[in-house]
């Protein structure tokens, strides 16, 4: 059982008793004025605590105390009893006022979605005209082809054919710097040093 929180309550119990008889010898003194001392009414005597269990008895002590405590809370307040402040009441808007009158629903109107739809005439393709034109250019591709080789020809195609090793061997000449950084990438990318061949 845990008697911590009696011995506080006993305690503040005590502190107000003190505060209230004090109080209550200052409230003997005759008043200058015309103030007439008001008799003090003694709250009912506390009903002592039964012979009951500890939680009975402990619930009996605290009214007791709190009844106390009211005791000595009454003349500290004066007799200034405070009458809580009233508002003016409006009465609400009538909602039949605020309601509105209109209907927001309208009349159906049917609208026709289908119209007729004008288009520009489309131009006319012939085949046969365009077809007849494909086969003169390539006749025309055909005899320039097809014709007899002449020396020139012959000697402009050799010239063409011993130049194309000579462009496709030329070999690019770099840099140091340049071969210095392919250096530098071969030893990031490559593979490391133990899996090399000698």
């Amino acid at each position: 059982m845990d008697f911590g929180g009696l011995v506080v309550m006993g305690i503040v119990w005590l502190l107000f008793s003190l505060l209230g008889r004090t109080r209550g010898e200052s409230g003997t003194r005759p008043r200058t004025g015309s103030q007439v001392p008001q008799p003090r009414t003694s709250p009912p005597p506390a009903r002592e605590p039964s012979q009951g269990d500890a939680t009975q008895r402990e619930g009996s002590r605290l009214e007791q105390f709190l009844r106390e405590l009211e005791r000595n809370l009454d003349p500290a307040a004066g007799g200034q009893q405070r009458t809580p402040a009233r508002l003016p009441v409006r009465p609400l808007p009538d909602d039949e006022d605020a309601e509105e009158r209109g209907s927001l629903e309208v009349p159906e109107r049917v609208v026709s979605l289908e119209a007729e739809v004008r288009r520009a005439p489309r131009a006319e393709y012939d085949q046969d005209s365009g077809a007849e034109e494909l086969v003169r250019r390539r006749i025309a591709a055909a005899e320039a082809r097809s014709g007899p080789l002449r020396k020139t020809d012959h000697k402009a195609f050799d010239a063409r054919i011993r130049q194309e090793p000579a462009d496709h061997t030329a070999v690019r000449r770099y840099t140091p710097a340049q071969l210095r950084g392919a250096i530098v990438w071969r030893e990031i990318l490559g593979p490391p040093v133990s899996e090399r061949d000698a």
